[in-house]
């Protein structure tokens, strides 16, 4: 007779069904009781795994982190930030949930490893300690910042963008906005591509620079 018994549950399936849903729907559709219905286990179930959902969301958001892994090992350490980063961002648009919780949770095991990462890479640079600070710190903003704004750009419909964009243009007069209506018509002509990498590159060029002309 085949053995049709589910699954037993553990804390990974938890952690992926949860980040399945989260992508799917949003975190905000994300319930204990909605997860453990997709299980096929009542919600008090999952509390023998997990303490509750902000311990959930914490476990989640490392599961995210371990998915972005390490540089090459014969990397330039600056070099290797950028890979660090570039997958990084890769990783929450995969994950479009994540990088407004990033800040909200302690870090785990695999996103503290990420973070010593990129602060050893940092200082084994050859920037300056307050450079090597204050780089860590831009890297990890430009890609929050960024993704923040890409994610809640692509939440409304094309449709709803370029009517919302068309709306603002009525209300600017060419005369006083020329300057700002050029740059809303080089988005709705496409003309216009992801300056992600661009400012990454100008962030750790100009950390470098900065520091030979300190003459570091």
């Amino acid at each position: 007779m085949t053995d049709i018994r589910r699954p037993p549950l553990d804390t990974r399936r938890i952690v992926d069904a949860a980040i399945a849903l989260a992508d799917a729907e949003g975190i905000g559709a994300l319930s204990m009781r909605k997860l453990a219905r997709r299980l096929g286990f009542e919600a008090m179930s999952l509390y023998n795994h997990v303490a509750n959902k902000d311990e959930l969301i914490g476990l989640m958001l490392d599961a995210v982190a371990a998915e972005i892994g390490d540089p090459e090992p014969d990397a330039e350490p600056l070099a290797a930030v950028r890979a660090v980063v570039v997958a990084t961002r890769a990783a929450f648009i995969r994950h479009p949930w994540a990088a407004g919780a990033w800040l909200e949770h302690m870090p785990g095991p695999a996103r503290s490893r990420q973070m010593e990462v990129l602060l050893r890479l940092f200082a084994e640079s050859g920037l300056a300690p307050d450079l090597a600070h204050h780089g860590y710190h831009a890297v990890g903003n430009h890609v929050l910042g960024y993704t923040l704004q890409e994610i809640g750009m692509a939440l409304g419909s094309s449709d709803d963008l370029e009517a919302g964009a068309h709306e603002f243009l009525a209300g600017l007069e060419p005369d006083k906005f020329p300057h700002t209506i050029h740059h809303v018509h080089e988005h709705l002509e496409g003309r216009t591509s992801s300056s992600f990498e661009l400012v990454l590159d100008l962030i750790l060029d100009g950390l470098v620079r900065l520091n030979d002309a300190r003459g570091g």
